[in-house]
């Protein structure tokens, strides 16, 4: 735009921009042929957020999509002999990817004078475009953003700073090719929908998601278990189909504000634009950037294409992403995590990446399929209301490690008692939190009905640390399962057991520095309600929910 930098500059495929974690804890900075190649060499992608690098993760997982899934896969036995003898090689056959690649090398320029990689090269035409036709007035001067708003450990608008900023100094006016590569990805999926023009039609899609992901033994592994090929149905996604198409593979979409179909393909859904955006470079970097709305679904879509997210019942749609809630541990949710029913819900969705392991897991001895324990990961955004829309707050991010067999469908018995004995453990937690407001109220403390919502808050903050102090046996507890050694019967006890000592000691905790005038008590409804009659109340609650 400003006609002082190359036209063409940073070219993703060849330039070093996506961070990893080497096998020997080192950090090194690779491009995306670089990273296929050593994919195998390094743990994990190691950007500055988790959410960060799940957006990237889904532009190296549709790169495999368009570079392997060829119109000869057409059932779901043979995606699993195309992924099997993929990762029985365990690295990628680099020299396919970089033939797919090599067509597309000039899509993948992050400055290009017509199609700059996930950008609108012509977005300020666009906009003025737009603004005229709804009668706006239109400016001949550029607004640029400022990067301190493209940086997502930032969170920050123009009028209101972050307080205690990762980033201070210059550098938070300008950033390098490399960290605005990775920047523009993480905007395009999770963006707030705070003012533009025009209104965006909710959040970036992958703010939408409550994402999940499998995590293996280095960055190849991770890839490849999330390299899912096949629906809930078993049948082969249609990556092949001629209008199946990633961003690279099709022209460059300049519609602001766009409602599109949801594909079926994954490789088109990876690269969804949520966003058109444009960065602005200045002597080597990128300073400020154009951003406006992008690609959309319509409201009752159903969504269920995507396989990255875990699910909740929803009125209109059957079912409907469910975003993770910042304060929860993920096992507390085990039942969506993993696509199973709980008693009375005769229904419930599996998440995509679930239903492929468990296929995975059962074809594990024909595939030589050599995973012991899996990792499942999750993580997105946490959105609040301020203002006119919704903006980040802060990110969530969580793991939970299970024994891989657990997932195999001749175990579902074992997931699901384990779903049932949490639910156990949460009426018990509930209980919890009733007894720590009567000892409130034995004390005295104001919980009339005028102060419900401060009586509420107390109970929900006692059950929070219920939870806190559950957290890491139950994780211990869930790792140590192996259903083809240990009894059904035996284990469970054993979590109940940890459940109810754990809360009882909490209580007793409680009742100790509880006051005196608490332990006196006083009348309510025409009894004596004091802390030690509390006690014993959550006492018979407890064992009545745990045994």
């Amino acid at each position: 735009m400003d006609g002082k930098e190359p036209e063409m500059e940073f070219n993703l495929l060849d330039e070093p921009w996506i961070i990893v974690k080497t096998k020997t804890n080192e950090t090194k900075t690779w491009s995306i042929l670089e990273l296929f190649e050593h994919a195998h060499e390094a743990q994990e992608l190691a950007g500055e957020l988790p959410t960060q690098d799940i957006a990237i993760m889904r532009l190296l997982l549709a790169i495999m999509h368009g570079a392997f899934v060829t119109d000869e896969i057409e059932t779901a036995d043979d995606a699993i002999d195309l992924w099997t003898s993929m990762w029985e090689e365990k690295q990628f056959r680099f020299d396919e990817i970089k033939a797919y690649l090599e067509p597309y090398h000039d899509r993948f320029w992050l400055f290009h004078p017509t199609q700059p990689f996930y950008q609108s090269a012509h977005i300020k035409q666009n906009m003025d475009a737009y603004k005229a036709a709804k009668g706006k007035k239109v400016s001949s001067e550029i607004k640029w953003k400022t990067v301190a708003r493209l940086v997502g450990d930032l969170f920050q608008s123009d009028n209101a700073p972050r307080l205690f900023p990762v980033r201070t100094g210059e550098a938070q006016n300008c950033l390098t090719y490399a960290e605005a590569a990775r920047w523009l990805l993480h905007l395009n999926g999770f963006d707030d929908d705070s003012a533009k023009m025009p209104t965006p039609k909710g959040v970036g899609y992958l703010g939408q998601l409550g994402l999940i992901y499998a995590k293996g033994r280095n960055l190849f592994e991770t890839l490849m278990l999330n390299f899912i090929l096949v629906d809930e149905r078993n049948e082969v996604f249609a990556d092949n189909e001629e209008n199946s198409k990633a961003y690279w593979e099709k022209p460059v979409c300049e519609t602001i504000e766009r409602e599109i179909p949801q594909p079926r393909a994954q490789k088109d859904l990876l690269t969804m634009q949520s966003r058109r955006i444009f960065l602005h470079r200045e002597q080597g970097m990128v300073t400020g950037y154009l951003l406006t709305m992008g690609d959309y679904f319509a409201k009752d879509a159903s969504l269920l294409n995507e396989v990255m997210t875990v699910w909740k019942r929803d009125d209109t749609r059957d079912f409907a992403p469910r975003r993770h809630q910042l304060e929860s541990q993920m096992w507390r949710d085990l039942s969506s995590l993993l696509g199973m029913k709980i008693k009375n819900d005769d229904k419930a969705r599996q998440p995509g990446i679930i239903h492929w392991l468990q296929l995975l897991e059962d074809a594990a001895e024909a595939i030589r399929f050599d995973v012991e324990l899996f990792h499942i990961c999750v993580t997105g955004a946490s959105y609040d209301l301020k203002g006119a829309g919704w903006q980040i707050v802060d990110y969530v991010q969580d793991d939970l490690t299970i024994n891989a067999s657990l997932l195999a469908k001749m175990n579902e018995i074992w997931i699901q008692e384990i779903i049932d004995v949490l639910e156990k453990t949460k009426k018990a937690i509930n209980s919890f939190g009733y007894f720590v407001t009567d000892i409130a109220e034995g004390s005295g403390d104001s919980m009339q009905k005028s102060n419900q919502i401060q009586k509420r808050e107390l109970a929900k903050f006692a059950q929070e640390d219920g939870y806190y102090h559950l957290d890491q046996s139950f994780r211990r507890w869930l790792l140590c399962i192996n259903p083809e050694k240990d009894n059904l019967e035996e284990r469970t006890v054993e979590w109940l057991h940890i459940a109810k000592q754990t809360l009882l000691q909490l209580a007793q905790e409680e009742l100790d520095r509880c006051s005196e005038t608490a332990i006196v008590g006083r009348v309510k409804d025409g009894t004596v309600q004091n802390a030690i009659k509390s006690f014993r109340e959550f006492q018979y609650r407890i064992k009545k929910a745990l045994g």
